[in-house]
């Protein structure tokens, strides 16, 4: 897992190769979402390329990670209309390697709030 860093702040962890995150800081919507998205009323990210940081993440950050899935799993879990489970959200298919998983760090403001 690696965690990004905006202006020294951890503001989200990725789970994925260091490749595909890497990758995931060069997409244009993801530097677009990262640039209009808000916490607090400010934008998460200015723009400026050297602002980004990704790094492997934290033991902590990790636990933080997991735990959301855990409790994101839990829901996922819960018995429908009709009474089954929901729908197993694996994947199992050979692209698996493939697949980005991101938790922000901060609260993102809601945007149908403004």
């Amino acid at each position: 897992m690696y965690t990004l860093e905006i202006d020294g702040t951890p503001v989200a962890i990725i789970r994925s190769t260091e490749a595909r995150a890497r990758e995931l800081l060069e997409v244009e919507g993801f530097k677009d979402d990262l640039r209009t998205m808000t916490s607090d009323g400010r934008p998460l990210w200015s723009g400026e390329a050297a602002h980004l940081k990704l790094r492997p993440s934290t033991e902590q950050e990790t636990e933080t990670f997991d735990d959301a899935m855990a409790e994101d799993d839990e829901f996922d879990d819960e018995p429908d209309d009709a009474g089954t489970p929901a729908a197993d959200s694996q994947d199992t298919s050979d692209e698996e390697d493939e697949d980005v998983d991101i938790l922000f760090l901060v609260d993102i403001d809601d945007e149908s709030a403004a």
